[in-house]
């Protein structure tokens, strides 16, 4: 008798720390698919397409979550961020008429310059990077060529707050009389990363940062294990030396995070 009681005992204390588990204040119910669009031009399909458009969109869009709000002010914003359309409004995103007048572009292009022999194209792929508690972040990134010297691309984040739908700013994560050390902080991971020395001077070295000052931007990424920066080409520096992904672990800057940062789900 007394081992059908321990056992029954122990296999509820099982189910007991699996169900805790399940409901761990790092999950939640939101769900979402990636929706894509694409078109291109005629001459395509040959075993040489160098004359020719393509157009490929692909990003993340949330299909299920409790707050319906919350839910379409971000895929709104989502969509925003994927169209082509600089002057839209939530109302006026039509991605297929957006494709549609790219790929008409490119055929007036060739009827004025028939003999320039050149694709365009565009790939603007996201993901989604992190969701957990209240936090979604994906990630924008485009791939481009309509002409020039050569490609374009262009990396953007995006960290959504599933309480109220809104963007997530710094002071949301990080205490406000803390950012300038966190700044210090990642001026030490740059000069690490880029192989410069403490002393090095920033614009001798060939950045472009604003009075040769260092600073963190706005384009950053919350993962589940650490904050990413990111200068895209031409922000920092020249083309030739690439655009610059920039890491600060959380265990590095766990006292730049205070009680109510958002942070604190992904580090406790």
């Amino acid at each position: 008798m007394k081992k059908i009681i321990f056992t029954f005992l122990l296999l509820s204390g099982i189910g007991i720390f699996f169900s805790c588990g399940r409901n761990s204040p790092a999950e939640n119910n939101l769900k979402y698919e990636l929706v894509t669009f694409q078109k291109q031009s005629e001459g395509c399909d040959t075993l040489r397409d160098d004359n020719c458009a393509k157009i490929k969109i692909e990003f993340p869009r949330i299909t299920s979550f409790e707050n319906k709000i919350v839910k379409d002010k971000i895929n709104n914003s989502i969509e925003s961020l994927f169209s082509m359309n600089e002057n839209f409004t939530s109302d006026s995103i039509d991605i297929n008429a957006e494709m549609e007048n790219f790929i008409a572009d490119y055929k007036a292009f060739i009827s004025e310059f028939p003999d320039a022999y050149q694709s365009w194209f565009i790939e603007r792929t996201g993901e989604v990077k992190l969701n957990k508690g209240n936090i979604f972040s994906i990630d924008f990134m485009e791939y481009s060529y309509t002409g020039g010297a050569h490609p374009n691309t262009v990396v953007v984040f995006k960290n959504y707050n599933l309480s109220n739908g809104e963007e997530i700013t710094l002071d949301e994560i990080i205490l406000q009389d803390k950012q300038a050390e966190l700044t210090k902080f990642g001026e030490a991971e740059f000069r690490k990363l880029k192989v410069l020395t403490t002393e090095a001077d920033l614009g001798q070295e060939g950045f472009w940062f604003e009075n040769n000052k260092f600073y963190l931007n706005d384009n950053y990424l919350i993962s589940d294990s650490s904050l990413i920066f990111y200068y895209n080409n031409y922000e920092i520096t020249a083309y030739a030396f690439g655009p610059t992904e920039l890491t600060i672990p959380y265990s590095r800057i766990r006292s730049l995070i205070g009680e109510k940062s958002l942070l604190n789900n992904l580090i406790e």
